[in-house]
Parts: C-alpha cells; structure tokens; sequence
C-alpha cells in the first residue's frame, strides 16, 4: 500500500530522525549482524516528477558538488536536483543512444582522470530480450541556480553479454581502484549474481562478455517459500574511496524485508573478495516505496530516493552516527 503524504511532518523534514526497526536477513546461513553506523533523515521531496517519473537510479555529482543526478526507467532523461530535492536544475537528454530503453540504475566514477556517469540499459524482467547496454559520458557542470536549463550531450555505450545466458539486472556500480563496472542481477526467488566488467574508451561495437564474480548469499536463505532472505537486487554503489559497499532490494511480497547490506572492504582486497564476505545489516535502512534507487556522496553520507510512478517521490540523507544526542533516539 502507497503511504499517503501525510506521514511526514513537512515543517520537521530537515529534522526528523526516522528510528527503524532491525530485521533479521539470514545470509550464506548466518543471520548477519546489524550496523548501526549510520541514521537516516528525510531530506525533502524530488520535484522531478514532471520531467523525470519513476526514478530508478541517483548519483553524486563529483563535478559540481551539492548535486544528485537522476535518471528513469522509461523516458531516458537525466536531471540534476540539490540534495533537498527542491527543484531540477539540469535536464539532459542524448544523441547516439542505442534502441535500448528500461533504464535501470547510474552511478558515477573517474577513469583516466575525468568524471564519467554510467546508466545501465539492462532491464530484462522475463529474461527474453537481451540487447543490454551500459551508457556513458562524461559528467558536464551544472550550473548553479539555474532551474530551466536543458542541454543535449553525445553519449557512448558499451554492449555486453553474460557468460551464462540471459539476466535481468536493476543494479550498477563502479570502482574507482580497479576500474571496473559492477553489474548485479535482481531474481526472484532465487540468490542474485555478481558480474565485472573493465573499463575501456576502446570497447567500440564489439560485444563485451562479463565476468561472473560471486553469487550473493546461497538459495536456502529465502526459505522453503524461496520469498525470504535477500533477493530482488534494485541498487547498488561504491564508496569514492572504494573502501565501503552497499547493496539494497527490494522485496515487493514482503516489504519489511527489503534491506541494504553493507560491505566493508579490508586493506587491498579485491571487490569481488569483499563482496564474497559476509556484510553487515544496516539498521538505518526502512522499507520505501519501490525503493529503487542509491549513491554514496562520501564514507560518511549516502542517500536514497524511490520510483514512484506519481507524485513527487521522497529522498533520504544517510549520515555517519557521531558522539552526540544522536545515539540516544
């Protein structure tokens, strides 16, 4: 059930603390441990919903600092807002997009010393279609205080296979120690699956084969019903340092159990040895409404916002907990 406007005091948004309930995720056979690390704050409200509806992926702007980009499903737009939301600044649309549309998740990262966006063209929800895509430009400079702006910009795309057939992936992330792509595949009833791809300006019209890197958790954690566990991968990133992961679902039959999973990364391991680890459960984290959407602005902050399909979805900042009243709500 959509939860109605009301539920959030508009005059205390900045302020409020949303206190969440911790939620038991058994994990490779283990209930993981819960995180506590971080609280969750609403932000305020994406006003976007007139030029970009059904968010499905954000990202921090590296270039003009302050800013989230945005992105949505089905109309291949990308916006640009201020982490309150409060109005789009920049609306960007594309020369040289392949056909493919069912935009799924962005995220950001530096290779070769510039700024890139990345979009992942990978919806396949029946694992019939194929033709996946993962698009890419570099990051341009928003315009401070600007709120009609439009630009077009030439994009560039990378087309890809997996090694095992055909997948429906709802998830993207980027790091910038190896650079490399990260892209995770969202399953029903079944445990979602890990893929790496390198980085390179140079892939041409080739198609690219990723590499399978891990499977996320073992099947017997959903349960006899296969609903349970974690499953239904819609969002991932990682940390600009590289040194923190988070992945999130989104569990449409059991809303209370859609979660974001936290890897840390020790010393110089790879990410696929981080991500084959066990993470930890952060308690910050509450159920949204398809929430669908992730990115971290540093190892202290990272927000959230949801795809919603009318009105104007709500954003939520995540910051690092600290010695103060904080730890006492």
């Amino acid at each position: 059930m959509k939860l109605p406007r009301f539920t959030f005091i508009p005059a205390l948004l900045l302020l409020a603390v949303t206190v969440c309930a911790k939620v038991n995720i058994v994990y490779n056979g283990d209930t993981l441990a819960f995180n506590n690390d971080f609280v969750r704050q609403s932000s305020g409200y994406v006003k976007t919903s007139a030029v970009l509806p059904e968010i499905s992926g954000i990202a921090c702007s590296r270039v003009t600092p302050g800013y989230i980009w945005m992105e949505s499903d089905d109309y291949r737009n990308v916006v640009a807002s201020d982490e309150k939301g409060s109005m789009a600044y920049l609306k960007l649309s594309f020369t040289n997009l392949p056909s493919r549309w069912d935009w799924e998740d962005m995220c950001g990262g530096v290779y070769d010393g510039k700024n890139y966006l990345f979009i992942g063209a990978f919806g396949d929800n029946n694992e019939t279609t194929g033709n996946y895509h993962i698009i890419y430009f570099e990051e341009p400079e928003i315009t401070a205080g600007s709120t009609t702006e439009k630009r077009t910009i030439a994009a560039s795309y990378i087309k890809y296979e997996y090694p095992d057939g055909l997948h429906n992936a709802e998830a993207i992330m980027y790091d910038n120690i190896e650079q490399t792509l990260y892209i995770i595949t969202k399953v029903y009833y079944n445990v979602c699956s890990v893929y790496s791809l390198p980085m390179s300006l140079d892939y041409g019209t080739e198609v690219q084969t990723l590499t399978k890197v891990c499977d996320l958790g073992v099947k017997a954690d959903l349960g006899e019903d296969g609903k349970h566990g974690f499953h239904l991968v819609t969002a991932a990133d990682i940390s600009p340092d590289g040194s923190l992961i988070l992945i999130k679902n989104h569990n449409n039959n059991l809303p209370n159990l859609s979660v974001t999973l936290l890897w840390k990364r020790e010393g110089e391991e790879s990410v696929s040895e981080t991500l084959k680890r066990q993470p930890e459960n952060l308690v910050c984290y509450k159920s949204e409404w398809q929430g669908e959407a992730i990115c971290w602005l540093d190892t202290t902050t990272f927000y959230t916002t949801s795809d919603e399909d009318e009105g104007d979805p709500p954003i939520y900042k995540y910051t690092k907990r600290s010695a103060t009243a904080l730890d006492d709500l």
